[in-house]
């Protein structure tokens, strides 16, 4: 990991903050690729071959941590132009106009992520009784993961393609605050998936 950051950001990867960053990506890695993995089926991990362990690029731990990671660089950025006097703070939902929101992948993410989400979740995770008390959690944490792989697809192809920060003119701050809404629940669906996976977000890189 540290070495695939080198080649993307060369010499500036030095410092407590890009040895927390490593730390975590490695670990999100390792943890993604063996939570991907159906819990019945047996986990091969081949260190051994040429180029190290393999992070499944676009299917991997660390393509959608890079996602989460976008979305606090998008709002980091908005916040940094509020403070500058560029935009004013986002306005309640209920003062804005959605049908604004034309990108088709814009609703894709609604339809497809953010509103099924929570139905993604009671269907991994099943408590299952057991004779003598208690019960079982049975976590389906590849449902998980598979659904974070797609969405980071999705999203990575949306957020490519559309300037969500636009001119900060007044005609245009509508659109862009709708976008900021819907992407600001992205961006707590990212957490709580996380989370059930027992991985923090990344916050930069």
């Amino acid at each position: 990991m540290k070495e695939a950051s080198e080649m993307k950001y060369g010499d500036k990867i030095e410092g407590q903050t890009w040895d927390d960053i490593i730390k975590v990506m490695t670990s999100a890695t390792v943890r993604f690729d063996l939570l991907s993995t159906v819990h019945t089926s047996p986990v091969t991990l081949d260190v051994q071959r040429e180029g190290g362990v393999s992070t499944k690029g676009p299917r991997g731990g660390v393509f959608v941590m890079y996602n989460c990671a976008r979305l606090h660089t998008l709002f980091d950025s908005y916040e940094r132009g509020v403070e500058k006097g560029l935009y004013p703070e986002i306005p309640d939902g209920s003062q804005l106009d959605f049908s604004a929101l034309k990108e088709e992948g814009e609703w894709l993410l609604l339809f497809n992520y953010i509103i099924p989400f929570s139905e993604l979740l009671d269907q991994s995770g099943q408590a299952l009784d057991r004779e003598g008390g208690g019960a079982r959690v049975n976590i389906k944490t590849e449902q998980i993961c598979k659904f974070l792989v797609s969405l980071s697809k999705d999203f990575s192809s949306y957020y490519n393609r559309v300037h969500v920060l636009g001119e900060p003119l007044p005609h245009l701050f509508n659109q862009m605050f709708c976008r900021l809404h819907l992407l600001r629940a992205l961006r707590e669906l990212y957490h709580s998936a996380l989370e059930t996976l027992n991985l923090p977000p990344i916050r930069q890189l």
